[in-house]
This record gives C-alpha cells, structure tokens and sequence, in this order.
C-alpha cells in the first residue's frame, strides 16, 4: 500500500510516551537483517547532524511481515571490522511495484544482502523469559548460509549501560559521499552491539520517491562505515511516520525517539538481545 502521505506532526510533543512496547518483544519480533552499509542521499549527518547507515532496498523483503507498516521501529544494530567486501558506489534502484512501493516479494539475485528472521513460534525454546544468548534451538540463524563465517565476540552492553547512554551522539564529519577513499577502519568500540532507531518508509519530510530503512546508531563513529557489514535486530516500534513544519521539529522529534528507544531498551527483556549471537558473525 502507498503511504507516502502522512499527517502533519502536532506542534507540541511533550506528551509522548517515554517507553514503548510490551515488558519483551513479541510477534513479529525479533526480525533480523545483515547487509552491506550503502551511500545514502547524505541528508542525515549534512543536514540533520544524524548520521544514518542505509541499507540496500534489497534488504526490505523480511519486512514483509510488518504489512507495509512504515514508521520509527527500535532495537539494536551493530558494525563489522571485515572489510573485505566490495564496496557500493552508488544507492541500488529499486524494483517498483504498480503500488508505488519497492517490490520486496523476491530481492535482486545478486544483492550483497543476507536477510533472515529470528524463530519467535510459540514452539521455539527462544522465549520471553530466555537469554537468546544461552538458547540452543536451532533457528534460522543456524540455516544461514554465513553460519560458518569465524565468530567475532559480541560486545553487548547492560541495561545501565543502555540507560546511561548519551541522547545526543555528535555526528561523524561526513567526509566520503562516495567512500572515494574506500573503507576506513574502526576501532573496538565502534564494532559493538550498540542500540539504534530506525525509519522505515517514506520520509514524508523529504518528500521520498521510494521507501527507505535507515538507521540511526547511538553510537559517536569518528568517521563513515561504508562498505562495512551491519546487522540490524529490530524489537519494537516507537510510531508512524509524520510531516513536520520544520527541519526543528524534525529533529527534535527524532530526539525523542532516541530517549524513547533507550529507555524501551534498557528493559531487560530487551537488552538480553544486545548479546544475541545473531550478532556474532557478518
């Protein structure tokens, strides 16, 4: 369905909830994705001071399951040393479909995407009241095809430590449009399992011809991660996407969603996920 529309956000938003979603995630949560960051349109560190990490339209087929529902979605991502991937020069053009959406029914056969989705059945030994990181049930994680891949040790933090977090992260200088000096190297810090929000949708503000998923880590990167893998774990949704009468109260409002999503987060129903092995390889 198109939704490219969205009502005008209201000029006072003090009185939004400061935690969203029920005490653990439920269906249609936990859904996994891991890709390739790709060059955006640039409007998030340039004229936000935002900094997001786009991924491929390829990488919007496990979304399915959300029924075309577009807003502001929460849960953690993380950031991969490897940089031995090819990296994306450019944003992909997406299949459109005679909706006006992306065609996410079948992705592009030659995406560098690898989506996937957490086992949430009520036969899964995965439960609310289970570490994801002790569970031994074979999910789709153990199916894929990078299951093999050399892990690398996930760094999740604490609940005190995901309340602790800074609202405001200072955005990275945005110097490589086009990673025309290729992929640059991060530091341990930047490699761990940090919480992020994420719009999924139109972006009514920006007038978008297409929908996009971009993430916001909470997270201060010194510097761009293109090229770089990210896999994505979204838990819950904050709220609908809506237009604003400003670049002001754009930002503001996406503010809150960061207080928002830490505060949901820092629950521990949530946080065991920052340790989930989903994040152990690329």
């Amino acid at each position: 369905m198109d939704t490219r529309s969205a009502p005008m956000a209201p000029l006072s938003r003090e009185n939004r909830p400061s935690i969203v979603g029920p005490e653990v995630p439920e269906k249609p949560y936990p859904i996994s994705l891991k890709g390739i960051v790709s060059p955006g349109f640039g409007r998030g560190a340039r004229f936000l001071g935002i900094p997001t990490a786009n991924l491929p339209d390829s990488s919007l087929h496990p979304l399915e399951v959300l029924n075309h529902k577009t807003g502001i979605y929460y849960g953690f991502a993380r950031i991969f040393p490897s940089t031995s991937t090819p990296l994306p020069t450019a944003p992909t053009t997406p299949t459109t479909s005679r909706l006006g959406t992306p065609d996410i029914s079948s992705p592009h056969p030659s995406s560098n995407l690898k989506p996937t989705f957490h086992d949430s059945s009520p036969n899964s030994k995965t439960t609310s009241h289970d570490s994801p990181s002790n569970t031994k049930t074979k999910t789709n994680h153990d199916l894929h095809p990078n299951k093999n891949k050399k892990q690398i040790e996930v760094h999740g933090l604490s609940s005190e430590e995901i309340q602790n977090l800074p609202a405001e992260t200072a955005p990275y200088p945005p110097d490589s449009e086009e990673a025309k000096e290729g992929r640059k190297r991060l530091i341990e810090d930047d490699t761990k399992v940090w919480p992020m929000v994420m719009s999924i949708g139109w972006n009514p503000y920006f007038k978008n011809e297409k929908v996009t998923a971009e993430v916001h880590i909470m997270h201060a990167f010194a510097h761009d991660f293109y090229g770089h893998d990210m896999s994505v774990l979204i838990l819950g949704y904050i709220r609908p996407e809506l237009d604003y009468v400003s670049k002001e109260a754009l930002i503001a409002d996406i503010q809150t969603d960061v207080k928002v999503a830490l505060n949901s987060l820092a629950r521990e129903g949530y946080a065991v996920y920052a340790k989930d092995p989903f994040f152990a390889t690329p």
